[in-house]
């Protein structure tokens, strides 16, 4: 399945973008209220990425770090790693890799690895290594034992975000699995995950 940057940007690709980005925002500010160890601030932007494909998952990526970034200007620069996260999802999905809970879950892991490789430099180049955030107590508390920063950085942004990541890879495999074949159809990459033969 060969598709272009044009073809991504569909008429319901385009109306599925406000729908992801509230989707990241409220998922953001439940785990906020109820001071999860987690985000849940890209199950829209997986979601997209998973039936829309990278480019469209990639601006409901940008978008949701732009209105984050209005409210506390830390997630202005974390927009960069929304992008990758957006991208690597898409052609994962190109790869079937959303199609049963193992790969969904291998999924979760790479997203991880992309989520870690470029969060941890802005945080250690941009912040200091703290942004305030829940892992930043484990970072200080790994510094403290003696880690140097960027090892500290780095362990503590990778055990949350696979966290993170698992959970929300999986709402989303069983969000599309809940869609019908009717709705993915007409998704970009949809066809992928229709019950009928789509889903192995």
């Amino acid at each position: 399945m060969k598709r272009s940057f044009k073809d991504d940007f569909n008429m319901m690709a385009m109306l599925l973008i406000p729908i992801g980005v509230a989707v990241n925002i409220v998922g953001f500010q439940i785990a906020n209220v109820l001071r999860l160890p987690i985000f849940l601030d890209t199950i829209g932007t997986i979601l997209i990425g998973v039936i829309a494909g990278p480019w469209v998952a990639l601006l409901a990526g940008l978008i949701t770090n732009l209105i984050n970034g209005i409210f506390n200007p830390v997630y202005f620069p974390y927009a960069i790693t929304s992008i990758a996260i957006g991208v690597g999802v898409g052609y994962l999905s190109k790869a079937g890799m959303f199609k049963n809970i193992p790969k969904s879950i291998i999924s979760g892991i790479i997203v991880t690895f992309i989520a870690v490789i470029v969060s941890a430099p802005i945080t250690v180049l941009v912040f200091g290594g703290a942004t305030g955030n829940t892992s930043s107590l484990l970072t200080a508390t790994l510094l403290a034992s003696g880690q140097e920063i960027w090892g500290a950085v780095f362990a503590s942004s990778f055990i949350f975000e696979i966290a993170d990541k698992i959970v929300s890879v999986l709402i989303v495999y069983f969000i599309v699995r809940k869609m019908s074949d009717r709705y993915l159809s007409k998704m970009n990459y949809g066809l992928l995950y229709m019950k009928r033969g789509g889903r192995k």
